[in-house]
């Protein structure tokens, strides 16, 4: 990152981290498939306590 760009950054309030990606686990993807084939289904799923 150049000096400008940290400048522009420390200006705005932001840091680095507000432009990282976050990190998806292979259990979030699959939690997220079987939402998405629910929905597809017309499937409502109960909510566990472990979330």
């Amino acid at each position: 990152m150049t000096e400008l760009q940290e400048e522009m950054l420390k200006a705005a309030g932001l840091t680095e981290d507000n432009f990282r990606k976050p990190k998806v686990t292979e259990i979030d993807r699959i939690k997220a498939n079987v939402d998405f084939l629910a929905m597809l289904n017309g499937v409502e799923l109960e909510v566990g306590g472990d979330e």
